[in-house]
C-alpha cells in the first residue's frame, strides 16, 4: 500500500513543481538520470540539445500523469464483476489470454477516455513543465502550441498571431471532442 501512495502523490504536485523536480533529475551536475545515462554512454544535455530536452520533458510529463491513469485503471479493474473474473478463469487457463479476451475489452471505455484525456493533457497541461524546463529559451527547444501562443503573445507582443494560433488550437480541441463523442457511441460498449 505505501508504494501505491507514493505513486499517487506525484499527481498532487503542480506542473511547475514537477518541471523543477524534473530539472533536478536531469541536472548536469547532480541529476541521477544524467548519471545513469552516462553509464550507457549517453551525454544528456537538457536545454542545449533538442532531443535531450524533448526526452526530459516527455519523461517528466509522463511521470506527472501516471497516477491519474493508475487511479482510473485501478477503478476499472475493480469494477469488473467477480463472476466475470471467475468465468474467465474457468474458460482461459493462461493469464495473458484472460487479460486479452476478457479484461481488456471491459477496460476499453476507460482506456479510450484516458487516451482522450492524455492527448488533451499533452496539449494544454504541460505548459508549466515546459515553462520551467526550457527557461525562456524556446527557440532551440521543443515546445507545444499552447507554449508557442504564450511566447508569441506575451513575450513577442504578437497578439494577432497569438490569437490566430489560439483559434487553431480551439479547432483542434473541437475536432478531438467531436471524435471522442462519435467514437464512444459507436465503438466502445459499456457493459
Amino acid at each position: 500500500m505505501p508504494l501505491i501512495r507514493l505513486l499517487i502523490w506525484v499527481y498532487a504536485i503542480a506542473p511547475p513543481v514537477a518541471g523543477l523536480m524534473g530539472m533536478m533529475f536531469f541536472d548536469q551536475h547532480i541529476g541521477p538520470i544524467v548519471k545513469l545515462a552516462a553509464w550507457f554512454g549517453w551525454d544528456i544535455r537538457v536545454g542545449l540539445d533538442y532531443f535531450d530536452t524533448a526526452f526530459a520533458m516527455i519523461v517528466v510529463s509522463v511521470w506527472k500523469q501516471i497516477p491519474y491513469n493508475f487511479i482510473f485503471f485501478l477503478s476499472g479493474l475493480q469494477g469488473i464483476p467477480t463472476s466475470v473474473r471467475e468465468a474467465a478463469a474457468l474458460d482461459c487457463r493462461s493469464g495473458l489470454r484472460r487479460f486479452w479476451t476478457v479484461v481488456l475489452p471491459l477496460l476499453a471505455p476507460t482506456a479510450f477516455f484516458l487516451l482522450i484525456i492524455n492527448v488533451t493533457y499533452a496539449l494544454f497541461d504541460t505548459f508549466g513543465v515546459i515553462d520551467v524546463m526550457v527557461k525562456d529559451k524556446a527557440a532551440n527547444n521543443p515546445i507545444t502550441l499552447v507554449y508557442k501562443v504564450y511566447m508569441d503573445g506575451f513575450r513577442g507582443n504578437d497578439l494577432g498571431g497569438s490569437s490566430a494560433q489560439s483559434v487553431i488550437l480551439m479547432i483542434i480541441v473541437l475536432v478531438l471532442t467531436i471524435f471522442q463523442f462519435r467514437f464512444i457511441e459507436r465503438r466502445v460498449h459499456y457493459n
